[in-house]
């Protein structure tokens, strides 16, 4: 029987939803702005990692290799790499956002992964602690699933999960497009909205010849970045966080997402510093 965080969950519930509103506000109003960055999201820094099924390799050269299947290094091994550089990992056993949001499309029972000598002050009702080599394989299956990978630091898990200092805790979020609290980068103020931020060397572009306007790119889009532009639809380099959900979506393959792998020591090294708390956000 999968137990949940009752008092948690029960107030989430009542503003998951209005999370939107209350985001929106941090632009109309700099003093609110100003609190809720201070107490929710001081010293946020949430990475957005490219689906592995859609990304394009972009190699010294800058030829680029279409089939991640033939790439050695992908997306994916940020979080792999984390994940081999502690024994401090803990693997819930349901989504806070998809309880809260009763989600219908994603299983809710695979929920987020937790790094750091915070985990030792989650309720052992909340998951369990893993080996990375148990937590690899959860990544993969998550990614399976269909979810995009978000890893950093996110002070609101260490707020509800009461974990203490928020150095002490570092987020592997698996989201879904529907449920995630980050679909709010959307409609929070700049500042706030870009301590969650794609990674550096992802390109998504729109091949307008080969768009056939189905729209299906926009839908499935979590931060609202595509829209209808002269019977086509572009996309907004400024709000998209590149995941990909749109290109895997595009029936006439008319979106492409590449990324160079060379980035990857480099993301890695600078998210390890978060995780041993000495990152600068």
């Amino acid at each position: 029987m999968r137990v949940v965080p009752y008092i948690s969950v029960g107030l989430v519930k009542r503003v998951f939803n209005t999370r939107y509103r209350l985001a929106s506000w941090t632009r109309k109003n700099g003093v609110f702005k100003k609190v809720v960055d201070r107490i929710l999201f001081d010293g946020d820094d949430m990475l957005v990692l490219p689906k592995d099924s859609v990304v394009s390799r972009v190699i010294e050269t800058n030829i680029e290799i279409d089939d991640p299947g033939d790439t050695t290094v992908l997306p994916s091994d940020i979080v792999k790499r984390m994940l081999e550089k502690t024994d401090e990992i803990f693997i819930m056993n349901f989504c806070l956002c998809r309880t809260s949001n009763k989600c219908k499309d994603f299983p809710a029972d695979h929920g987020c992964v937790f790094l750091g000598k915070g985990i030792h002050k989650i309720p052992k009702e909340y998951g369990h602690i893993a080996t990375s080599e148990e937590a690899k394989a959860y990544i993969d299956e998550c990614g399976g699933l269909g979810f995009v990978h978000i890893i950093g630091r996110n002070k609101l898990d260490s707020i509800w999960l009461n974990t203490g200092d928020k150095k002490d805790l570092m987020t592997i979020c698996n989201c879904c497009p529907c449920c995630c609290l980050w679909n709010m980068a959307r409609d929070i103020s700049d500042d706030i909205g870009s301590k969650f931020h794609r990674m550096e060397s992802v390109t998504v572009t729109m091949d307008s010849d080969k768009c056939i306007a189905c729209g299906s790119c926009q839908e499935i889009c979590f931060c609202k970045a595509i829209h209808p532009k002269d019977g086509r639809f572009e996309i907004d380099a400024g709000h998209c966080r590149g995941c990909g959900r749109c290109a895997e979506e595009c029936p006439a393959e008319a979106i492409k997402v590449t990324f160079n792998e060379g980035i990857v020591d480099k993301e890695v090294e600078r998210i390890a510093l978060l995780l041993n708390g000495t990152g600068k956000v």
